[in-house]
């Protein structure tokens, strides 16, 4: 396969303080003090091991909220109207790396081969979750590994994606998936997506944890993807339906470095501004609004399930009203199972469905402050990028742990990736585990490192924000004022991913 057509997505993808801020000062300031009587103390969410701040949790809100105000009067002040090569584009003259289109191959073959060995595993594989390579694979190495691979180097995935692979060995049997039966309508873009992407959460969150799992959901996705590519083509889909593909290319809009298509199938690599790259971008669909705020809802969705006051709350003040109207259910525990499970569905929904409304009305917000005819569609589409740091940052900080919990385990399952007592490399068939006392110590590390990327996606996030602003004056006539809307909800979205953080698990 040509890198070009390896990479085609990934390139269509990137062509396409005044009086009333006091007020709003003062709802940040609310916000910060509304987290004075919440809980001291926090839990590890790998390893459940209890942690106790070494200050109360309000302290650190305070903190945060301080340096958001700080760097956006930075920003709005210092820098005055503009942003440090905010208009800038590339040199045409600086270094590139070239990468072979025999290297791009390779690695899709590769990554082709490891989706069929977790496919593989998990079919015929143990069905022990922590000895059968296809759960780590997947969900650490294939899934979180693609993402934060791509934010830090770059979109690599659309050049070794598996299923553009698969598709072009199918096409050459069945032409049809490459130029597909129907015309694709614009106006869906990349709402497609969003069924497999929700898909895979709900796997995470919801399913059974057993190896067959992913294989099934694997399996299902090559269908997926064959279908879909029978129906629009092999380029549509890998650009409006592939959901991986677009996670992945959304966090890669945050990496330095930049893949571009070069002659007879090479890639090269060159280093690039990513804030002035996303200033410069045209307003997104609402399509991609809706995924970043799911991508955004679901991680905080997942931290704050398992915690101790969201199942008091279910159990104390949902459950006893259910049971008023359905007697039945108070001596059925199979059946209060069951309850609680439609409680988790229902949550889940409505928990995605909050962040988005929160995210248009706050630009809505933002769209009355800066222009007497506002147009709060307008400001969504062109501020939702705004959501990619925070999404990414929070992403990486509650999954990292899971990082340090199982990556320990790569080695020995390498050398036995069914679970069935192989040893194809006895030299990396042992494994270490932490001790109770080496995870209680690391627990304050763990705990900081965590506010840390918090605060880190906040801030970034807030730099974005001020670069759209300066650069969209037409949109957005109003810089500094225009942007409080959106610092008001960036303190928000801080303080509470901080008080998740917080809470003990049930």
């Amino acid at each position: 396969m040509s890198a070009d057509s390896a990479c085609g997505s990934m390139h269509a993808q990137s062509r396409a303080i005044t009086r009333g801020s006091y007020g709003r000062g003062w709802l940040a300031f609310g916000l910060a003090l509304a987290v004075a009587c919440m809980p001291t103390w926090a839990e590890a969410h790998a390893w459940n091991v209890p942690y106790y701040l070494p200050v109360p949790l309000w302290l650190y809100a305070y903190a945060a909220t301080g340096t958001l105000i700080v760097s956006f009067l930075i920003l709005a002040f210092a820098s005055g109207a503009r942003t440090p090569h905010a208009g800038s584009r590339p040199d045409p003259r600086q270094p590139v790396l070239r990468i072979p289109a025999a290297a791009l191959k390779a690695g899709q073959i590769a990554s082709a081969l490891f989706v069929m060995l977790l496919m593989v595993s998990g079919m015929a594989g143990t069905q022990n979750p922590f000895q059968n390579i296809s759960m780590s694979g997947f969900w650490i190495w294939f899934y979180l590994g693609s993402v934060y691979v791509s934010a830090v180097l770059g979109d690599i995935y659309a050049c070794v994606n598996p299923f553009a692979w698969l598709l072009r060995i199918a096409s050459l049997h069945f032409p049809a998936i490459e130029t597909g039966r129907y015309r694709y309508p614009q106006w869906l873009a990349t709402y497609p997506a969003l069924v497999p992407y929700i898909a895979l959460i709900a796997l995470e969150l919801f399913g059974a944890g057993r190896p067959r799992d992913v294989s099934v959901f694997l399996l299902a996705y090559i269908a997926y993807a064959l279908a879909g590519s029978l129906c629009v083509g092999r380029e549509r889909w890998l650009e409006h339906f592939d959901a991986l593909g677009i996670l992945c290319r959304l966090c890669a809009k945050l990496s330095p470095l930049q893949w571009l298509p070069l002659s007879n199938g090479n890639v090269g690599i060159r280093l690039r501004n990513p804030i002035a790259d996303i200033a410069r971008e045209k307003p997104s669909h609402m399509s991609i609004v809706a995924f970043l705020s799911f991508m955004l809802s679901s991680t905080a969705y997942d931290g704050l399930r398992d915690t101790a006051p969201w199942n008091r709350f279910f159990w104390g003040s949902i459950y006893p009203h259910v049971i008023h109207y359905f007697p039945a259910l108070g001596k059925n525990y199979a059946l209060a199972g069951e309850a609680l499970l439609i409680w988790q569905w229902l949550t889940f929904a409505a928990t995605g469905v909050a962040y988005y409304v929160l995210f248009r009305m706050f630009c809505a917000l933002q769209a009355i402050r800066s222009s007497p005819s506002p147009d709060g569609k307008a400001i969504t589409q062109q501020f939702c990028l705004a959501l990619l740091p925070i999404a990414l940052f929070y992403h990486v900080c509650h999954y990292f742990t899971l990082f340090l919990g199982q990556g320990r385990q790569v080695l020995a399952l390498m050398s036995d990736p069914l679970g069935l007592g192989w040893h194809l490399l006895p030299a990396l068939s042992t494994s270490t585990e932490p001790s109770p006392a080496q995870s209680l110590i690391n627990m304050g590390y763990i705990w900081h490192a965590q506010v840390l990327l918090i605060l880190a996606g906040h801030i970034l996030s807030v730099y974005v924000t001020h670069a759209i602003a300066v650069r969209n004056r037409d949109l957005v006539r109003a810089s500094v004022v225009s942007q409080l809307p959106l610092l008001v909800l960036t303190i928000a979205l801080t303080i509470s991913g901080l008080w998740i953080l917080s809470l003990p698990l049930a």
